[in-house]
Parts: structure tokens; C-alpha cells; sequence
């Protein structure tokens, strides 16, 4: 983050949540496909960038080895073409979600994360 400069009203969405494995599935297995074949193609479709964050000081460290967190870095405004005021995907964010579908069948075959987020803006 440190050769990264963050532009004002540029959007940060901490994503943290669990994965529920599937049998004989590790969280290794898990991640490797998530990051190496989920991740690329949603941020070529939605043009954010996604790292993998882990907490380790405050409310939100990391409990358990299941628990995986995610740091969507949109740029100012980018966020608002694919996604309503309340966080549902509008028309076009729909549309990519269907593109993104055989990524999303791949992943279910190993588990399935579920997050809660919050957005922040930089000021």
C-alpha cells in the first residue's frame, strides 16, 4: 500500500467472513483457487483491485483458520457503476456477475464465503 497512493473519495470495502469448507477441501485449496482464478477475473470485470488482508490487532482479528478477509480498493466513484446506495448490484453489476458464474460454480466446488463489509472513503 506504501507505492499506492489512495485518491480522495477513492472507496475501500473490508470484506471479513468465514469460509465454510467442502469435504476434503482445505482452506489452501480454497484460497489458492480464489486468488489465483476468482479474484483476477472479478477485478478485470469490475475494475477494482482485491488484496487479501488479515487482521491481527482490535475487533477484527482473526479468530479462527477459516475466517479470511478482503480489501476491495475502487477508485473514486468506480465502485457506483456496479452497485446501489444499499450494496445490491445493479443492471450491469448483474450483468458481470453472470460472466463471472463459471468462476463462482468453480468456487462452490471447494467452499463458500460468507462476509459481512463495510465501505470507506478516503477524505
Amino acid at each position: 500500500m506504501f507505492a499506492q497512493t489512495l485518491k480522495k473519495g477513492s472507496l475501500l470495502g473490508l470484506h471479513k467472513g468465514t469460509v465454510t469448507l467442502n469435504p476434503n477441501v482445505t482452506m489452501d485449496q480454497f484460497k489458492k483457487y480464489y486468488f489465483a482464478n476468482y479474484v483476477p477475473e472479478f477485478c478485470k470485470l469490475f475494475k477494482v483491485n482485491l488484496v487479501e488482508v488479515n487482521g491481527v490487532r482490535g475487533a477484527d482479528v482473526k479468530k479462527s483458520d477459516n475466517d479470511m478477509a478482503i480489501l476491495f480498493i475502487f477508485e473514486p466513484k468506480s465502485r457506483d457503476k456496479y452497485f446501489e446506495a444499499d450494496g445490491k448490484l445493479n443492471k450491469l453489476g448483474t450483468d458481470l456477475f453472470a460472466k463471472l458464474q463459471p468462476f463462482t460454480d468453480g468456487l462452490a466446488k471447494l467452499g463458500k464465503f460468507t462476509s459481512t463489509y463495510t465501505d470507506w472513503e478516503i477524505q
